[in-house]
């Protein structure tokens, strides 16, 4: 092996240590199962794959929860006269730890309105559907070690709807429905090497070097 190549061996190992030594924080994202539209009120599990400390030390995580909500409501009026009816249909969608404390919580407004319904057994609504999303992140120590190690963590999800109506002869019939599911992104630091790593490193390098200009000595003098 000659000098120069020893030389741009160990300029290598030189650049990867002080890569490792200054390396940036990465991130990992996996998706949770999903849970399919249904009526409320429910409650269920998300299952997040936890963060694997082999691939360096863990900084910050992030939920990110989503869930499509679809809401409508039908009114009769029984009432001789029209009347104008406030209608409110609010969704909560909770994300909890398995102590369940809140992880994220989503708190959305399908409608908030009033419907002028005719007399006489009239009919009248509205519905309402859209994609609701919220986000949280940790750092905390508790949060860091709760979701490290081997295998998944299990989070409680659940979907609660809250609807207001008012006024005497009115029938009210609400329907609500709701999925769920979930991302969680780790973000951490790679995993650095011990320094006796690249010290054996560049001895097994040196070694190499003394090696070959023995051999190189050799075969001048044969």
């Amino acid at each position: 092996m000659k000098l120069n190549k020893i030389t741009a061996l160990l300029l290598t190992a030189s650049c990867l240590m002080a890569t490792a030594a200054s390396a940036t924080t990465l991130t990992v994202s996996n998706s949770s199962n999903v849970i399919v539209s249904q009526d409320t009120d429910w409650s269920d599990f998300l299952n997040f794959q936890k963060f694997n400390p082999a691939l360096g030390t863990l900084t910050s995580v992030t939920f990110e929860l989503y869930s499509h909500l679809n809401g409508s409501v039908m009114l009769t009026n029984y009432n001789d006269d029209p009347a104008d009816v406030p209608v409110t249909l609010d969704v909560s969608v909770f994300l909890d730890r398995p102590d369940n404390s809140n992880l994220v919580l989503i708190s959305a407004s399908l409608f908030n309105t009033v419907i002028t319904v005719a007399g006489g057994g009239g009919t009248g609504g509205t519905a309402n559907s859209f994609l609701a999303y919220n986000s949280a992140t940790y750092s905390g120590p508790s949060d860091l070690a709760l979701f490290s190690g081997p295998g998944s963590i299990n989070t409680l999800i659940t979907a609660q709807a809250t609807s207001t109506t008012s006024g005497d002869g009115i029938d009210s019939q609400f329907a609500t429905t709701a999925d769920g599911y979930g991302t969680v992104t780790y973000a951490y630091t790679p995993a650095v090497p011990e320094p006796e790593t690249y010290g054996m490193l560049l001895l097994g390098m040196g070694v190499m070097g003394v090696l070959a200009k023995r051999r190189q000595a050799r075969t001048r003098q044969a």
